[in-house]
């Protein structure tokens, strides 16, 4: 079976600078010599890769996870998402860690992912549209974790990964563009059904496989507890 890497790559400029300081050449440059860089290779963050890096990735066939969010969150810097579509990298969206992305919201960062960019490059025409988005967040992040072949379309044969979006939710009104809303509008609590493996996970809005009212109080003890306990550590 052929080896698949996954990894953060040049998430900040500091990590750039050490790259350079270490290898006396860039960090992508570095992976490709070890071996590392191929299609079943995927690349997170990469907001400080540069033109060559882009040309060298696109050789390779690698993807890149964009993680708008917590790259503002952390003040890491734009990604050249742009530069890499028109290079005809496979390019999907993440949320990255809870840790660095206060919501695990995929829709926001898709949003944010889909609109960010637009201050690098004037022109519209090279913006990524709703329809665009759509397809990196399906197809392309099927690709990017080599499942290609079995999820990321609806098609004879394919898994049935599905999910059903409520258009008649206040978000998703007016339904002139749904797609667009969907991508660029604010829609809440807009997941209808979902299905994975054909095996239904939630209906109407609700988790099927997990006790959610037992979960958030479990959730709401643990914030207690943490505030007890730091109580106790700064007052005895």
């Amino acid at each position: 079976m052929a080896t698949s890497f996954a990894t953060h790559l040049l998430e900040t400029r500091t990590q750039h600078r050490l790259a350079q300081e270490r290898y006396s050449i860039s960090a992508v440059q570095h992976l490709h010599n070890l071996g590392c860089l191929s299609p079943r290779t995927s690349l997170a963050h990469s907001v400080w890769i540069d033109d060559a890096d882009i040309a060298l990735i696109a050789t390779t066939g690698a993807t890149l996870i964009l993680n708008p969010v917590s790259n503002l969150r952390l003040g890491s810097g734009l990604a050249l998402i742009l530069k890499c579509l028109k290079a005809r990298l496979n390019v999907f969206f993440g949320c990255d860690g809870a840790a660095s992305n206060d919501a695990q919201n995929l829709l926001e960062a898709i949003k944010l992912g889909t609109i960010l960019h637009t201050v690098s490059d004037g022109d519209y025409e090279n913006w990524i549209t709703p329809e665009r988005a759509i397809e990196m967040a399906t197809v392309g992040g099927a690709k990017g974790v080599n499942l290609s072949d079995r999820t990321g379309t609806i098609a004879a044969g394919m898994e049935a990964d599905l999910v059903l979006y409520n258009l008649n939710h206040p978000s998703m009104l007016p339904r002139t563009n749904p797609l667009q809303l969907l991508v660029l509008g604010r829609p809440t609590e807009v997941v209808e059904s979902v299905w994975i493996r054909g095996q239904q996970i939630a209906d109407r809005g609700r988790v099927l496989t997990v006790d959610t009212d037992a979960l958030h109080q479990a959730l709401r003890q643990h914030s207690l507890d943490l505030e007890r306990a730091k109580f106790q550590h700064r007052f005895g």
